[in-house]
């Protein structure tokens, strides 16, 4: 009689198990990570190097130059090299695999530099001094996942005046205050996680050709000047929508 009972203990044991499993609640799958979309505005900061190409000309007045044994219209280049730093803020709209955007980059660059007017009889130095400058971009690029691959290019400014010395008794009557022109280049950036995106850059800055003149007596000097800059920089982006 007992082990009929055990007998019976055990079935009803075997034959509730179904019910009981049944009964417990499932665990959820987990959720698939977010997909990174490159939509949404952004604000970061940059520093890299600059390379300026100044090409200085002594244009002269009536085929005589102002360096006593040089020569109307003769160029003379000056090349230098340092650091700029900025900030920089944009926004990005995603379709697909393309990315379109506007940019805004502001900063300084530290391009100063000078070099001897060929002829000169009065140690006459002419170039360039460090200043701020500016650019507002347009952006297109793919998206491949995490990875960005961009160009960009648009209206750029620099705030750099010229720089001029002499031992002569002339200064500068009208001068440069703005040089005004066009960049273009393009770069590559990473989504870091979360917000973060970083990015490495290249940029071809011309700001075209620029005159200043001196004083007592007008005589002119022209600058044309590009630079090209290498530029790291961080962002962090803010969201229209959830990723």
């Amino acid at each position: 009689m007992k082990k009929f009972l055990l007998s019976g203990v055990a079935l009803a044991a075997l034959l509730g198990t179904p019910a009981l499993a049944a009964d417990m609640p499932l665990k959820a799958p987990p959720l698939p990570p977010p997909v990174w979309s490159w939509t949404g505005c952004y604000l970061g900061g940059h520093a890299g190097g600059a390379w300026a190409h100044d090409d200085l000309t002594d244009v002269g007045i009536g085929g005589v130059s102002f360096a006593a044994a040089g020569k109307a219209g003769q160029t003379f280049p000056l090349r230098t090299s340092d650091l700029l730093f900025g900030v920089h803020v944009g926004c990005n709209y995603q379709f697909s695999a393309i990315v379109v955007g506007i940019e805004g980059d502001g900063g300084m660059m530290d391009l100063h530099g000078a070099v001897l007017d060929p002829g000169t009889a009065s140690s006459t130095m002419v170039g360039i001094s460090s200043g701020a400058y500016g650019d507002v971009t347009g952006r297109i690029g793919v998206a491949f996942g995490d990875a960005l691959i961009y160009a960009k290019g648009g209206w750029a400014a620099y705030g750099g005046r010229e720089s001029f010395s002499t031992t002569a008794p002339f200064t500068v009557g009208t001068g440069v205050n703005l040089f005004q022109g066009w960049t273009a280049g393009g770069g590559v950036e990473y989504h870091l996680g979360g917000p973060w995106t970083a990015k490495i850059e290249y940029l071809h800055y011309d700001f075209g050709t620029q005159t200043f003149f001196l004083t007592p007596v007008a005589w002119p000097f022209a600058e044309k000047l590009t630079v090209d800059t290498v530029e790291v920089g961080f962002n962090v982006k803010f969201d229209w929508a959830p990723h």
